[in-house]
């Protein structure tokens, strides 16, 4: 884009100029001119964006159809950047027709998924001749292996069974094993060894790295008996900072996310995009092992020192797990791996843990470390840091995603910037909300790390204390922020209660303009993970109270508890939030003065019920409401509901783009598209409002006018986890039915994640497989994840 053009006005002589200035109204002539310039910016502009047209990289995206024209591909629908890298790499792809690196990238183009291609006729068994028997064909796997990390398949001779890494592969996209023919229909998700077929495994879940975050609880324990070499000192240490299982991810190969391979043709990741150490999947634990030839730990887990008194040497790597040692005393020490089952922590490892060696359990989240002295285990518990890599469905709940920069104005009105970072700042999040009952502007906080900040209401300068507990009480808008990349844990003592810090003016003139003010008055929560802290309340809500005009959770999780414990059992389910009517003010002047009402808007976000009265408004895009019920339960608890009366009442009404309900909804109105309900629906007013492309239970549902639903009677519906923190929690099963997966909104499924337009992923999939794939060549797309 070239150099804005010079207005009209100053291209007028000087004459023109100078009595327009002095005119009566001086100005005049300028301000016409200047309506003219702003048709004339808007059709320049237009012009200056053609050339940007042409290439389709920097195309708008109506253009890209058009260039796929000029390359005779035919036209697909879905994801804008899927479409853009599909045209894009046209004519490397024809190019390279035929070859699996074709069909890998095309798939990633299409889908953005990690993909590895397998070819089954070539670990198909030899059935050998009896007079020459090739007992030795096959020796040597994962000893020297070739290719991506293993060697060919056996196909003679026995099976190494003394391996764990390597039997740990059986049957994932990288099994090194030869298999008996399988002459079965093709059933989707299934491998068929035979000769035509061609195994595409498809990665669908998406690492989600938390960059430096603190550990959660650590305990020194010092074993007995545990022989020569054993560690005098081991250092049990839970991964989540809030001390819950989480299965680790590798982080997976980046240098082709988002990019286009016809750019990038020296990319060496186009000939392979997901090696077996670099596939964006779980961590397998006998990888993590040193002392067996197929192990790897080095490709997931590593070990950097830094200075505890500047954090800014802290060298993050792209890798699963990253423990950050303090440089005193563990400089230059050399570390050892292994991966565990630490359920019973050390006591039941078949052998002691090593001086400098680490076990790792990566599937509930658990580090045992050998150490020497008490010392050495005092410099881990004050100064270990994490790095970790966890996987997630999509960009719903708490993530550390990228974020665009904080704004700079709300509303005309320029933001008040203040920031939390434990790495560099002392500031804490109490000191950041200290004043906003006097503060003049807008207020956003950005918090710059991965750390759990507790946070003490009644700590905090300027509330008051009203409905039963400190308010916060802003009298502008406050905007509470997660930085680019970060996922911090805000742990409250208390319930979070907020109110405006004037409702009634001193002069009833100025009444009105109070009223204006309020009318606009809200709190944004971005980016944050909400949970309870050790005195928090039993059984109260974490938002307990919302007399302005809006709360706005965007991409948030407000811990609705049911994750799975390490024991197998279901954690309890929390609330979300319980409004009550009245908005909670002491005073009447105040409660009829107030005269919003507050809309609590969650929007990508994982919570737990919402109970409001009716003079609240709900609004649910794109998110997950987790009362703990999913379609099979028979006792169906309250997703959203009333508050005062929650058995009899009504809740406050509810809109609804793409979100599920894991429970009964029961609400004084409900409208909206592409919802999944596992519990009865019911509307009291269901004379008032639509729902459409939507699921619901069919049997005690009470519904406003409905169209093209789909009904449980006759659909079934199946989640691959309802366990909150599981990386595919709320995921549809592909075994779910096919108008639910297929039919929702913009044909796409239903539910909180439609926006991710699977559904088109699978439909251009089997398009594009119909004009690549070779001939007798059967695709069987796998999903690994």
């Amino acid at each position: 884009m070239t150099a804005p053009p010079i207005p009209l006005f100053e291209r007028l002589p000087e004459i023109h100029r100078t009595r327009d200035a002095e005119l009566e109204t001086p100005g005049q002539l300028k301000a016409y001119l200047g309506l003219i310039d702003e048709a004339f910016l808007a059709i320049h502009t237009d012009i200056w964006r053609l050339y940007d047209d042409l290439f389709v990289e920097s195309a708008t995206d109506w253009a890209v159809p058009y260039i796929g024209d000029l390359l005779g591909t035919s036209h697909l629908d879905g994801d804008p950047w899927t479409i853009r890298a599909d045209v894009a790499d046209t004519i490397a792809l024809r190019r390279r027709k035929g070859t699996l690196a074709a069909i890998e990238i095309l798939t990633f183009d299409l889908t953005g998924w990690g993909v590895h291609c397998v070819e089954l006729r070539e670990i198909l068994v030899w059935n050998q001749h009896l007079n020459h028997l090739r007992p030795d064909l096959g020796e040597g796997v994962g000893v020297e292996p070739p290719g991506p990390g293993l060697a060919a398949p056996r196909r003679g001779g026995t099976v190494t069974v003394r391996d764990p890494a390597i039997l740990s592969l059986l049957g994932t996209p990288f099994d090194p094993f030869a298999h008996l023919a399988d002459v079965r229909p093709m059933t989707e998700g299934a491998i068929r060894y035979n000769l035509p077929n061609l195994a595409i495994f498809l990665w669908r879940l998406s690492p989600q790295t938390v960059r430096v975050s603190p550990p959660g609880t650590i305990a020194v324990s010092s074993p007995t008996g545990g022989g020569a070499g054993a560690a005098p000192r081991v250092v049990r240490i839970e991964i989540d900072p809030i001390d819950r299982p989480v299965r680790l991810f590798n982080a997976g190969r980046a240098a082709r996310n988002k990019r286009l391979a016809c750019c990038e043709p020296d990319d060496p990741d186009v000939s392979s995009l997901s090696d077996l150490d670099q596939a964006p999947g779980p961590i397998l634990p006998a990888r993590l092992t040193d002392d067996t030839p197929a192990g790897a730990p080095k490709a997931y887990v590593a070990v950097e020192t830094y200075d505890p008194a500047d954090l800014g040497t802290l060298n993050v790597l792209r890798v699963g797990l990253q423990l950050h040692l303090p440089d005193t005393p563990f400089a230059n020490d050399t570390w050892q791996f292994r991966g565990a089952n630490l359920c019973a922590w050390e006591d039941g490892l078949d052998a002691p843990l090593l001086d400098r060696e680490i076990a790792i359990d990566p599937i509930i989240g658990r580090l045992a470390v050998g150490v020497a002295t008490a010392a050495e285990a005092t410099a881990i518990r004050r100064d270990l840091l994490l790095s970790y890599t966890t996987g997630s469905v999509g960009p719903v709940g708490a993530q550390p995603i990228d974020r665009v920069p904080s704004p700079r104005s709300w509303m005309g009105a320029r933001f008040d910037h203040r920031s939390v970072d434990f790495r560099s700042s002392p500031t804490s999040l109490q000191a950041a909300l200290a004043g906003l009952d006097t503060i003049r502007r807008p207020v956003i906080i950005d918090i710059e790390d991965s750390f759990v900040h507790d946070l003490d209401l009644s700590a905090v300068a300027g509330t008051v204390v009203e409905d039963g507990g400190p308010n916060l009480t802003p009298n502008r808008t406050v905007v509470i922020r997660a930085a680019d990349g970060e996922r911090p844990i805000i742990r409250l003592a208390q319930p979070l209660r907020v109110r405006p810090a004037r409702v009634v003016a001193a002069n009833p003139a100025e009444q009105d303009d109070l009223d204006a003010e309020n009318a606009g008055l809200g709190l944004r929560l971005e980016g944050l993970f909400v949970c309870r802290g050790p005195a928090f309340p039993a059984g109260q809500p974490l938002v307990a109270r919302v007399a302005l005009d809006r709360l706005e959770i965007d991409g948030c999780t407000l811990d609705p508890g049911g994750f799975r414990q390490r024991d197998g059992t279901r954690a309890p389910l929390l609330p979300a939030a319980g409004l009550g009517a009245g908005h909670g003010f002491a005073k009447a002047a105040e409660a009829t003065a107030f005269r919003e009402t507050p809309r609590i808007i969650v929007r990508r976000s994982i919570v737990g019920s919402i109970q409001a009265d009716d003079d609240y408004a709900i609004d649910v895009s794109d998110a997950i409401v987790d009362a703990g019920s999913g379609p099979a339960d028979q006792g169906i608890a309250r997703a959203v509901g009333a508050a005062s009366d929650p058995v009899n009442g009504w809740g406050a009404p509810l809109t609804v783009s793409g979100a599920t309900f894991l429970g009964s909804v029961r609400v004084e109105r409900v409208d909206g598209t592409g919802g999944i309900w596992t519990g009865p629906l019911e509307a009291h007013d269901d004379q008032t409002g639509c729902i459409s492309l939507s699921y619901v239970e069919g049997l005690t549902d009470r519904l406003p006018q409905n169209v093209e639903c789909v009904r449980g009677t006759d659909a079934r519906l199946r989640f691959v986890s309802i366990d909150v923190g599981h990386p595919a929690y709320g995921q549809l099963a592909r075994t779910t039915d096919f108008r639910i997966l297929e039919r929702g909104p913009g044909d796409d499924e239903m539910g909180a994640f439609g926006f991710l337009r699977e559904a088109h992923k699978w439909r251009n999939l089997q398009i594009r497989y119909r004009e690549f794939m070779p001939l007798g060549v059967r695709p069987l797309l796998i999903p690994a994840t």
